[in-house]
């Protein structure tokens, strides 16, 4: 397992305590599946002490419907799941332009990427919507619901990001 970024949240839902009962943070990682697919940005719960981790919930129904969607993929293969989730995506570009900024400051620029991305997700969907286009519309249906579960569970109180 490669780490590529870690954000921990101290407060409210993403909060998690492992078996060991130390904390766990929120964490970008590269899983390795069947041996031959490398999925990159993929968030889990990380706990630093005993090293166990665990697929964040809100994400692992999408993970499985990608990997059921390259099971016929006989070639080693090597993506970002960034690419097929929005908020993998989110947290990935934050992640990137992260450089050692205060807690706070971590905080509010998730919030604000987030947001920015609804927004930009928003107006694709009113476009689609005055296209007739219902196919574009789901698309962009299922993007929203993807960042609005996750961002719902950032505490907008929190200071305990960690890099």
């Amino acid at each position: 397992m490669v780490l590529d970024y870690a954000i921990g949240f101290g407060v409210g839902n993403l909060f998690k305590t492992c078996n060991c009962g130390q904390f766990m943070k929120l964490e970008l990682r590269k899983l390795i599946h069947e041996r031959k697919t490398r999925i990159c940005h993929v968030p889990v719960y990380a706990c630093q002490a005993c090293k166990k981790y665990e697929l964040l919930p809100l994400i692992k129904p999408d993970l499985l419907r990608y990997l059921a969607s390259i099971s016929n993929e006989s070639r080693r293969i090597s993506v970002s799941f960034a690419d097929v989730n929005e908020s993998a995506y989110v947290l990935r570009e934050v992640f990137r332009t992260y450089v050692d900024d205060s807690m706070v400051e971590l905080q509010s620029r998730c919030m604000e990427a987030f947001d920015d991305r609804i927004n930009m997700l928003l107006d694709l969907f009113r476009y689609a919507q005055n296209m007739g286009d219902d196919d574009w519309m789901r698309q962009m249906e299922g993007r929203l619901e993807q960042l609005s579960a996750i961002k719902s569970l950032i505490p907008e109180n929190s200071g305990h990001y960690s890099r």
